[in-house]
């Protein structure tokens, strides 16, 4: 993209595709960086812990998508606010890194 922006013709061709080919792209590398994400976790092992970091950390990802009309975040410092409101992600790798810190390493079921 870097080479798009000092190369014009590049950069009109690139601008020239359709929003829904865009938007079916991204869908195929979204459900690829999923299922990346689900071979991590396979290789790691499926352990009580490791299900439990992973299920928190998407279980805070996807209610926190809906936390910036609630208005959740008002009540947080601007730094907080422009980590995490408009970026999911961050809240999700927050709380799997803390998770991972502060879990015991052996969960019993």
């Amino acid at each position: 993209m870097i080479i798009a922006g000092f190369l014009p013709p590049i950069g009109i061709f690139l601008s020239s595709i359709p929003s829904s080919v865009i938007g079916g792209v991204l869908l195929v590398i979204m459900g690829q960086i999923v299922v990346s994400g689900f071979e991590m976790i396979a290789k790691a092992g499926f352990t009580p812990r490791n299900k439990l970091i992973a299920a928190l950390s998407l279980a805070f990802g996807v209610g926190f998508t809906t936390s910036g009309e609630a208005g959740i975040w008002a009540n947080f410092p601007v730094f907080v606010q422009s980590i995490f409101s408009q970026n999911v992600v961050s809240v999700m790798f927050v709380t799997a890194l803390l998770l991972d810190l502060l879990l015991p390493k052996n969960i019993e079921e």
